[in-house]
């Protein structure tokens, strides 16, 4: 249950806190006091969207907080455990809802002071709380959601999970079919103009390691063809710098004729010298033998490098043809090419596959469906004979309730499989005849009939039901539907809409009736109603320093006498009011007594 409200900074509330009855709470208040602001913040605190404008003039954010007090078996718990949120680990687990919404539209949301996603404020608030809204009335009056409800009385459940689930997952191999035939299509259509550029990319051979070799080659060739010339001159200058005599050679013939000579040789500083330019000549010679080596060890010839070159030149032109800049596009553009063809090559094989995949999964999905129809069938007749209950007891006592389902036909887009083999299409004829069968929801869909009068016959609800009936229908649902809900809370914003008198009198004791296995909290215009409540609180807005406030108020027994009586009366509250308000409580007492002695 919840055990306490508080609300900061949300529209026309400034502050509040409530604290709840475990039983029937019933709110009460004039129009527009902000009885609906109640119902808003529930939602905020429950993962609804948000924004900026639902925040109070002067305040820079919006607050909302909640704390439940709930059974460690419950729903909600377990749903902590599954995603590893901290709680307390006593018999009753204290949760603490919070949320925030801030002036720049930011939101955030605390679960026991752990941040948590709006995802998980939505997937643990389903387990704590079920609002029902008027909004329910024109759900109930759209046929396509009728199914809805009955499934809610399957024996099995699951058997819809099973079918939703399944459905979907058919239904994403079946677009990933459509999408790549299409694929398929458009490249077969353009195959011999992906097979011209793929062959000449294909016979080029280009690779990464190929590309860079030829460049790193070339630009060394170009170097060298550099350093070569300046080789090829200080050889020039060696071997012809002295009247056509190379170097060594000229040092060898001073060495000659300074040696015949007798002033020269006995000469000590000559023949210093002498000695160096024997040194000298051994230089010269060792120059010449380098030179011959460096020149003669480079092997790349001149036919290479011009192989090399026009290979680069090769690259350079596929890349301004191709619209790429590196080797890694061209790489890429090339790999595209080759993965597009060998698609189309492969596609038939494997859309085959696929289409054999889909007709297994759907023939599940259609033996599941079929059992499906059986259980609807059978919730079907046992809802309408449940509701028909209810109704009598809301004061409908000659209403009949039917359900009419209709079969699902869809139309199912065909395929171009003229490539494919035989087998490939009748399984796909297979495929299309259940899916026109089968929807998402199953074989069927449906809608409730009401006669509402005896000797009337079955109308569909939109066409025969007032707002009273819609909202005494609904809570029938709700009253039979209990037993078997997972949220510990259910609030009603004016459910009692379009109902009055003897009544209103029994959709209060109905209430009262679910609060013995519920927490109930009832926003409602009825006296009746009101006279049911463990808790009354009242909703009023006051005019402070020249601004609109709500405030709530919970009324002991003399206050909610008068609040009764202002029900019954309008405005002013009489004592004949007052007199009737006392009645009316003590006349739900009396019929509280009774049921708790049945």
């Amino acid at each position: 249950m919840i055990t306490q409200l508080t609300i900061r900074g949300l529209a026309i509330i400034e502050e509040l806190h409530i604290d709840f009855s475990p039983r029937l709470n019933v709110i009460t208040g004039e129009t527009g006091a902000g009885k609906s602001i109640l119902i808003k913040a529930l939602h905020i605190l429950l993962g609804a969207k948000a924004d900026a404008e639902v925040i109070r003039h002067g305040f820079d954010k919006a607050f909302v907080s909640a704390r439940f007090l709930l059974p460690r078996t419950h729903p909600a718990v377990e749903y902590l455990n599954e995603n590893g949120l901290w709680h307390d680990d006593h018999d009753l687990t204290e949760i603490i809802l919070r949320r925030e919404i801030t002036s720049k539209n930011r939101s955030q949301a605390w679960m026991n002071d752990q941040a948590i996603t709006q995802t998980t404020l939505k997937e643990l608030g389903q387990n704590l709380i079920d609002i029902y809204g008027q909004h329910e009335n024109h759900r109930m009056l759209d046929p396509s959601t009728h199914i809805d409800y009955i499934d809610q009385f399957l024996e099995k459940p699951q058997l819809r999970q099973t079918v939703v689930q399944s459905m979907s997952q058919a239904l994403v191999l079946y677009q990933e079919i459509r999408k790549q035939l299409e694929q398929f299509l458009a490249r077969r259509r353009e195959q011999d103009y992906l097979q011209f550029r793929f062959k000449e990319l294909e016979d080029f051979e280009p690779s990464l390691e190929n590309y860079l070799d030829i460049t790193r080659i070339c630009a060394e060739a170009q170097q060298f063809m550099q350093e070569q010339k300046v080789l090829q001159q200080l050889q020039v200058i060696q071997d012809e710098s002295y009247n056509g005599k190379s170097l060594s050679a000229a040092v060898r013939d001073i060495l000659r004729l300074s040696e015949s000579s007798k002033l020269i040789k006995g000469n000590a500083e000559m023949t210093v010298v002498l000695d160096q330019l024997r040194d000298t000549s051994s230089v010269f010679d060792e120059l010449s033998y380098h030179l011959g080596r460096i020149v003669d060890d480079q092997d790349l010839s001149e036919d290479d490098l011009e192989a090399y070159e026009s290979r680069l030149a090769e690259y350079q032109r596929l890349f301004r043809k191709l619209g790429v800049r590196t080797i890694d596009e061209l790489m890429t553009e090339y790999n595209r090419l080759d993965t597009e063809l060998s698609s189309v090559r492969d596609a038939p094989d494997e859309l085959s596959l696929k289409i054999k995949d889909l007709l297994k999964q759907l023939q599940e999905i259609d033996k599941s469906s079929r059992q499906l129809s059986a259980a609807r069938q059978k919730a079907a007749a046992q809802a309408s004979k449940k509701i028909e209950g209810e109704l009598h007891d809301l004061n409908m006592s000659g209403a009949k309730i039917n359900f009419d389902f209709q079969a699902v036909r869809q139309t199912i887009p065909d395929l171009d499989l003229l490539d494919f083999n035989e087998e490939t299409k009748k399984n796909w004829a297979r495929c299309v005849d259940i899916l026109s069968e089968n929807a998402r929801l199953g074989r069927e869909k449906g809608q409730f009939l009401l006669a509402a009068n005896p000797g009337e016959g079955f109308r569909p609800l939109a066409k025969v039901a007032s707002g009273g009936e819609i909202s005494r229908i609904m809570l029938g649902f709700k009253k039979i539907l209990s037993a078997g809900a997972n949220t510990c809370v259910m609030v009603f914003d004016e459910i009692d809409t379009g109902i009055s008198g003897h009544t209103a009198d029994i959709v209060g004791s109905k209430l009262k009736g679910l609060a013995e296995g519920f927490q109930v909290i009832c926003i409602s215009h009825l006296a009746q109603v009101a006279a049911y409540g463990d808790a009354h609180f009242k909703v009023e807005k006051m005019q402070k320093k020249g601004s609109t406030e709500s405030h709530i108020f919970r009324l002991d027994g003399p206050q909610s006498e008068a609040e009764i009586a202002r029900l019954l009366s309008g405005m002013k509250v009489t004592s004949s009011s007052l007199q009737n308000a006392r009645q009316l409580i003590s006349a739900a007492q009396r019929h509280e007594e009774a049921s708790v002695d049945l």
